[in-house]
């Protein structure tokens, strides 16, 4: 079934990873409608941007916006030591990275400035609608839903994107398996009515009745996220009291601070559990849609968010007729690999994390004082944590920087992130190292670069090809041709049938 298209993309679910997508399809001017339900925000459940996540909106010339909108909420919104598995001494300030902290900004606040970068490209939001249920075809799919007046309403779009969170609808309509395990322990978040009673920007505790963090999280707001030993293995559906907290708060930190209010108190769990795909033909899942789990290190929004980089560039390719439909399903098998470890370190992160017995105590205390200060376990860890451990690379690639990050980085007249902000594909090369002139196809913009060296990973490179999501596509030693640029570019894009990412 063809027929006439009410948008090139529908998208259920207007949360960071939803708005993420919608901007950048939106953005490459591809028409977009998202279905968001909720009419007013939700309780800020996440509260840290992580460096890499930093970084892909630097690229996009957003940062600005977002340090406003943190500095705003609290003056020591950057965190330069960050955390794992409960434990402090992650040093962010050593990363080579313009943005080498953990930035404090209420999710809230983050889909807020998602949502309006999405609009500012395009998109169109709908609040109050509602999705129930979709068809898909050979050349798009069909959305039934409600709108905000409870009316039914019938959409057809090219393409369909659920991220509609852990309970994804979306999901269960496309039949799509979510697999793993049930909760196993649970934990408390509470925004308490508290002024910030610590000399530090973050307070952590721990002994053998449990582990809390803390932070301040807004005017006379303290955020405290507690695991009990008492109460951790109570169901997630029983709503957790303020006593409960007073409780928690006693026995960890030796004082309750006499505190009765709160502005938001949750109880959540460990459940663990996968999709083992992604993509179902024109419907794509990205972030919470593909999966749940404990909310480690503050990570997870985090993936989401990268998730939706990756996966959003690849159909605004496919939808303006830049790339083959098989280009989506490199979202998947670029994508699915670094979930499932990310998962598997959230698992690792808990069963470390989450041991109150005078061994695991032990274990925690060894740890943190010998093992976690060690250079190279401290650069693994963090680099885990921020995502910048994230790269593409396959074994064959001919250059060790390819399938990696790049950051941002002066190229004399201009910088990456200028460039990228306004471009797809970037070719950088050195100015002295390349032809005046090159024949390019396809999105690429091109920069002679007049600085003398490039950063980290590509330090020794005269070219680099970069991807939309500023992953590197290829780097080279040495001038390449046109045709060398132009085979790259149509591996990436999925044109040459034959790559490994299409083939698997």
């Amino acid at each position: 079934m063809g027929g006439t298209f009410d948008a090139d993309l529908l998208i259920v679910g207007g949360g960071p990873a939803g708005a993420t997508v919608a901007a950048e399809v939106a953005s490459r001017g591809a028409r977009v409608i998202v279905l968001e339900k909720r009419t007013a925000d939700a309780p800020s459940r996440a509260g840290v941007i992580q460096p890499r996540v930093l970084e892909l909106l630097d690229a996009r010339g957003l940062m600005g916006r977002f340090r406003e909108a943190a500095r705003n909420w609290r003056p020591d919104f950057e965190i330069p030591v960050y955390f794992y598995a409960g434990m402090t001494g992650l040093r962010y300030f050593e990363m080579d990275t313009a943005h080498p902290y953990a930035l404090i900004l209420p999710q809230t606040t983050t889909e807020h400035l998602l949502r309006d970068w999405a609009v500012e490209s395009g998109a169109n939001i709908r609040r109050g609608a509602a999705y129930e249920s979709h068809e898909q075809d050979s050349h798009g799919v069909t959305v039934r839903g409600l709108d905000a007046q409870g009316e039914p309403f019938i959409l057809r779009g090219r393409y369909l994107v659920g991220a509609d969170g852990a309970h994804s609808l979306v999901r269960k309509t496309a039949g799509v398996p979510f697999e793993g395990r049930g909760a196993e322990l649970t934990a408390v978040s509470v925004d308490a009515v508290l002024s910030w009673p610590y000399s530090t920007p973050v307070h952590l505790a721990r002994n053998e009745n449990g582990w809390v963090l803390a932070y301040p999280f807004g005017e006379q707001t303290t955020r405290f996220i507690i695991v009990a030993e008492a109460t951790r293995h109570v169901p997630v559906d029983v709503a957790p009291t303020m006593e409960d907290v007073r409780a928690s708060l006693r026995a960890i930190l030796g004082e309750d601070f006499g505190v009765t209010e709160h502005r938001w108190l949750s109880r959540y769990s460990d459940a663990h559990r996968l999709t083992p795909y992604f993509v179902d033909g024109r419907v794509s899942l990205v972030g919470e849609a593909t999966r749940v789990h404990y909310p480690a290190s503050g990570m997870g929004m985090n993936y989401c968010i990268q998730d939706a980089f990756n996966l959003g560039w690849k159909l605004a390719f496919v939808i303006a007729g830049d790339a083959p439909q098989r280009l989506i399903k490199t979202y998947d098998t670029e994508r699915h690999p670094i979930i499932r470890d990310f998962m598997d370190d959230v698992a690792a992160q808990c069963a470390l994390h989450f041991d109150f017995s005078p061994g695991g105590l032990a274990l925690k205390r060894f740890f943190e004082e010998e093992i976690l200060p060690t250079p190279a376990v401290n650069a693994i860890l963090r680099d885990r944590v921020s995502g910048f451990g994230t790269t593409y690379h396959h074994p064959a690639d001919p250059h060790p920087a390819d399938g990696g990050r790049v950051r941002e980085f002066d190229l004399g007249a201009t910088t990456y992130n200028e460039v990228a902000a306004r471009s797809d594909f970037v070719l950088v090369e050195r100015a002295g190292a390349a032809p005046a002139d090159r024949v390019l196809s396809g999105r690429i913009a091109r920069v002679l670069a007049t600085v003398n060296e490039f950063p980290g990973n590509i330090a020794d490179a005269t070219a680099v090809l970069i991807r939309p999501d500023a992953y590197i596509a290829r780097a080279w030693v040495g001038s390449p041709s046109d045709a060398e640029i132009a085979q790259v570019y149509r591996s990436v894009t999925a044109q040459d049938a034959g790559i490994e990412a299409v083939a698997q």
